[in-house]
């Protein structure tokens, strides 16, 4: 580790840590591969309408049916005993991907809509989203005819602001989605109040929340349905993929319906759908990597917490609290940078710089929905015959919180959280782009 007398990488000083030192995520070790390999060997491809209900091993399946594979139902059954602390009415199902994880869910809590207490939706209905997430947490929503309506969010959590998803329900709001954000859980027993008042359904996006406890109970297992993303640069990973959690039998089983083409499960209703199946390498690679994941979340977790603990001492950089009966997850950690104590410079400037000296990804939050050059639903040539355009506009929502946040928030990869010396290379990296801020925000180069 470099000295902190040296001049910034943005000067033309060296880093604080050598080009390729840091971990980089995820990590395919010999165990994913022999995991792979067993597979293929086993060369288990019959369709999926003639797979046999029997596991994998021999414990009982927590999967309604065995309509989706046996690697994939023997990864619901590890996945359920990972996030859901192995309970018996905690149901995982795997799906292609988290985008179309939503989908489903919204797809199967609209089919048993009146048994689950909920208003039957239309076309037209409403969905809360927040304004500072991934774009898919709209367009999931978007694409099953609801219209988004876009919240804003809390300064301290950076997820759904309860107040303002009250102000925007109405009579056509038919869904809540909470997504929990970076290393932050939202606040759900605010949220599912105004749900279970309501009559609204609460879905939870646990996209970034692997191994996340709200109160003691798992993420993905307080609302309606749980939706989780098995993307390349999640925590828990298989290069894509997804997982939807429910405590509800039936819903389970329409789910498995649904990513299954529509084919009979359990009592599910018959309702027609693609192909959402998680393919069979996919979820031995993801049992593989599920076998670390614990080892991995507590050795992030202490990271972060030591992050935490240090750096409230360093310049410029504002943590945000701990989170009250939260166990949170090991995304991507997440604190201010006042521009304003950086000497004027930017968020895209102070994220390149710590990046350079750091080895590691740091970047900005998520641009805003409502502003966001990949969220603007009107582009699609479709929309308009099914909705309006106006009503569409993410412009019409004013969410100052989020706007803030983008403007002062910058995330670190979790993948730095698996080097015992990271917390040291930060504080260094941090004061040596402090001390020269003014420097690099006027350097000719930039």
């Amino acid at each position: 580790m470099r000295n902190l007398d040296e001049l910034p990488v943005a000067l033309g000083g060296p880093p604080v840590r050598d080009p390729g030192s840091a971990t980089r995520t995820p990590i395919i070790t010999g165990a994913d591969r022999s995991r792979v390999d067993s597979y293929l060997r086993a060369a288990d491809f019959q369709p999926a309408s003639q797979a046999l209900s029997a596991p994998c091993e021999a414990e009982p399946l927590l999967l309604p049916v065995g309509s989706l594979g046996a690697e994939q139902e023997a990864l619901s059954r590890e996945f359920t005993q990972v996030h859901g602390n192995g309970a018996n009415d905690f149901h995982s199902i795997p799906v292609s991907n988290g985008t179309r994880a939503i989908a489903l869910a919204l797809t199967a809590i609209s089919a048993h809509a009146r048994r689950l207490g909920l208003r039957k939706p239309v076309v037209g209905d409403n969905v809360i989203v927040p304004a500072l997430t991934w774009s898919a947490t709209a367009t999931a929503a978007l694409e099953k005819g609801f219209v988004p309506r876009l919240a804003d969010v809390d300064e301290q959590t950076l997820c759904l602001d309860p107040s303002s998803v009250e102000a925007l329900v109405d009579d056509r709001t038919f869904a809540i989605i909470a997504v929990h954000l970076y290393n932050r859980v939202a606040d759900l027993g605010e949220l599912k109040r105004i749900a279970d008042e309501r009559g609204i359904a609460l879905i939870e996006d646990c996209a970034h929340a692997h191994g996340a406890r709200y109160r003691g109970e798992p993420v993905g297992a307080i609302g309606t349905a749980g939706t989780f993303s098995l993307q390349a640069s999640k925590t828990l990973t298989c290069g894509e993929g997804g997982m939807i959690t429910t405590r509800d039998g039936l819903l389970a089983e329409q789910l498995c319906s649904l990513a299954n083409c529509g084919r009979p499960c359990g009592d599910a209703i018959g309702i027609p759908a693609g192909n959402d199946r998680l393919p069979g390498l996919s979820a031995a690679l993801a049992r593989a990597q599920l076998d670390e994941f614990e080892t991995r979340q507590a050795a992030r977790t202490e990271v972060w917490r030591r992050l935490d603990d240090l750096a409230t001492s360093l310049p410029g950089v504002d943590p945000f609290p701990a989170q009250p009966d939260v166990v949170a997850p090991t995304y991507k950690w997440a604190a201010r940078y006042p521009r304003e104590q950086w000497g004027g410079l930017s968020p895209d400037l102070l994220a390149q710089a710590l990046t350079a000296e750091l080895d590691v990804e740091v970047s900005r939050v998520y641009e805003p929905l409502n502003r966001s050059r990949l969220y603007q639903p009107a582009e699609d040539p479709l929309i308009g015959t099914v909705h309006g355009t106006d009503e569409l506009d993410p412009s019409r929502y004013d969410c100052p919180v989020a706007a803030r946040l983008y403007e002062s928030v910058l995330v670190i990869e979790h993948a730095a959280a698996l080097s015992d010396d990271f917390v040291e290379s930060y504080a260094v990296a941090v004061r040596k782009v402090h001390e020269h801020a003014k420097r690099i925000a006027h350097s000719p180069t930039r």
